[in-house]
């Protein structure tokens, strides 16, 4: 027993001994987050980091300017001038090391690729570097949806028909904004996703860099997600098919009768931030992505262009925080870059994501942030898809989503060959919907493009109210807004009259016959734009007498109409008149806004007047006293 004693002893004398030997592992420099040190921890290990520079320029005054190009153009102009002074030596210093860098202006960083320890601690100690992070991969779809076709029809409610309109097109309204003229025309939706299959039949004839003869790729696609030691593809493609689904949602029209897009007059421009079959993303490769839309690029990533920017960006992705210490936990690993977008007037759109249905469940970015306008998904009966992500936003706590959309069952294209289509669920096919209402929007009321505070209040205060039982954080789902619904399912139509100044009438629902009455006329400028030669005018059916009108107006036949040279933004036109009916019945007024520029009046909502002989007054029955 003692020699085994004295063995055991003399053992952990040795262990102790050795122990105190042996150098203490190497400490990150101060620069260098734990995460990036230990990626690289093995001899010959590499891997890819995001080097943080210091500073970062005020983007504030582009918010006062008054056009999408000037917004664009001074964002673009102030973050690339304040990159090259603060990465200049750092650029020359990876260029003479032979190391492949690529940079992000947009939130100035450098995406460094393959670097070894040595030189991940050459970058932690350098003077002008803020922190090294590491780039960490991880999947940026969210599959937890049923993404194949419905197991019925009836579960659909409604048709599905390569000869007719997608049911989701359809319930977001936007066939009655093509009626008057608005398919999108005039503004460019990039997609940031898997990629897209450019030829497919559905999508062709809507990319940007198609001209009906031949291709150009440069400054329409941007491979911002290379898979391994592959180059990027200067071809746009898509080996998932979540991207090629999502755009042909948005813009799609083979002009044969696949009408699966919304703005099918819209142009599209794409970049894959998602590699492989299985969608996989990282915070660079995003970032990368939000400044192709910012500034699109040839296919080689070089000579940015803010006039060739995006309008609006569809993100059906998530970036999930549990990666990294410059993943999604960290607000500004995204907040940065899509704060700058916000002010170049450039709109965020975001998937909710499908972690529902419980409350809390929408907490992954971008539609965790307040710069991205978030959508919920919901089925063909306008009620909220099981898996639609609720709110509050994890990251702030407010009301999310925004605004729902169709998203169960939504046929579109895919990238399997030219003509090939199919069914996908899940909140992935609701925000593209939302992108296109968007571009309806802006090209009907093209002082609104590049507006995008004001255009998310247009979706908000014109969607339609749903309500649930569910309550989130102490919102009952009888509210509006709410956290299931957020203000309701979007409305392409709704937005377009009240942007375009639909006029509102007020009438008495009951007036005696032969008895004046009052009808008020009233229509309000919400653009940020004064407007010119505002016409209000309504049809007064052969049994209305006009007795008079204030101001007075002009009286053509049975048509009264008055002219005024200017609205001013925020500002309300009233007019009214007072007639009299001879016959009893049901009398409805329908008024109409035309200014320069529109094309066609905007018809106004009806209201109706039911005119009787005498009037009905309920018996008041006095109580005792």
């Amino acid at each position: 027993m003692k020699r085994f004693h004295l063995l055991i002893t003399s053992a952990l004398c040795l262990a102790v001994l050795t122990a105190w030997q042996l150098p203490a592992p190497p400490e990150p420099p101060p620069g260098v987050s734990a995460r990036a040190w230990a990626a690289t921890a093995v001899q010959g290990a590499v891997a890819d980091v995001i080097v943080t520079l210091p500073g970062y320029p005020d983007l504030s005054p582009a918010r006062a300017l008054r056009s999408k190009r000037e917004k664009t153009r001074f964002v673009v102009q102030a973050l690339q001038a304040h990159a090259e002074r603060a990465q200049a030596q750092l650029r020359a210093d990876l260029a003479a090391r032979g190391l492949d860098f690529f940079p992000l202006w947009i939130t100035n960083q450098i995406v460094v690729r393959r670097i070894d320890r040595p030189t991940l601690r050459w970058l932690g100690t350098r003077s002008d570097v803020v922190r090294v992070d590491l780039d960490e991969r991880t999947r940026g779809l969210d599959n937890q949806a049923e993404h194949q076709r419905p197991k019925s029809r009836a579960a659909l409610h409604a048709p599905h028909s390569p000869t007719a309109i997608e049911w989701g097109v359809q319930r977001v309204n936007a066939p009655p904004v093509w009626a008057m003229g608005y398919t999108g025309q005039g503004i460019v939706i990039a997609n940031l996703d898997t990629g897209v299959r450019w030829d497919h039949e559905a999508l062709k004839p809507h990319y940007r860099g198609w001209d009906g003869v031949a291709a150009d790729h440069d400054y329409n696609w941007f491979d911002a997600a290379p898979e391994g030691s592959d180059p990027p593809s200067s071809t746009p493609q898509d080996v998932n098919g979540h991207g090629t689904h999502t755009t042909g949602t948005a813009v799609g029209d083979d002009g044969m009768g696949n009408q699966i897009g919304v703005a099918p007059g819209a142009k599209w421009i794409a970049c894959r931030n998602m590699a492989g079959p299985s969608g996989i993303g990282s915070v660079a490769r995003y970032v990368a992505c939000f400044q192709f839309a910012l500034a699109p690029t040839d296919v080689n990533g070089n000579s940015p262009d803010p006039d060739r920017s995006a309008d609006i960006t569809s993100n059906s992705w998530a970036c999930d925080p549990g990666y990294g210490e410059i993943g999604c936990d960290v607000p500004t690993a995204l907040v940065t870059a899509t704060q700058a977008l916000r002010d170049a007037g450039i709109m965020v759109i975001a998937s909710a994501g499908n972690s529902g249905p419980s409350c809390g469940t929408v907490r992954l970015a971008p539609a965790t942030l307040d710069q991205a306008f978030t959508v919920g998904a919901t089925n063909g009966s306008d009620t909220i898809a099981g898996f639609s992500s609720r709110g509050p936003s994890w990251l702030t706590g407010r009301i999310k989503p925004d605004v729902v959309a169709p998203g169960v069952g939504v046929r579109s294209a895919r990238s399997l060959a030219p003509n090939s289509y199919g069914f996908l669920s899940g909140t992935s096919m609701a925000a593209p919907h939302v992108a296109g209402v968007v571009a309806l929007l802006w090209s009907a009321a093209p002082e609104l493009r590049g507006e995008v505070e004001t255009t998310e209040m247009l979706l908000r205060q014109t969607a339609r109210p749903l309500t649930d039982s569910q309550m989130c954080a102490g919102v009952p789902g009888s509210a509006w807004p709410n956290n299931t619904y957020g203000y309701g399912l979007v409305d392409a139509l709704a937005a377009v009259n009240v942007a375009l100044g639909a006029p509102v009438v007020t009438a008495p629902a009951h007036a005696p016959v032969n008895q004046p009455f009052t009808v008020v006329i009233s229509t309000t400028n919400v653009t940020p734009l004064t407007r010119t030669g505002a016409v209000i005018s309504i049809s007064l059916p052969t049994t209305i007498t006009l007795i008079s009108s204030e101001p007075p107006g002009i009286v053509s036949g049975n048509v009264v109409s008055w002219t005024f040279p200017s609205l001013a933004p925020s500002s309300t036109l009233t007019v009214s008149l007072t007639i009299s009916a001879a016959l009893p019945g049901l009398v409805t007024h329908q008024a109409y806004l035309r200014f320069d520029g529109l094309p066609s009046p905007i018809p106004g909502k009806t209201a109706a007047t039911l005119l009787s002989y005498r009037l009905i007054f309920p018996l008041i029955v006095r109580s005792p006293d």
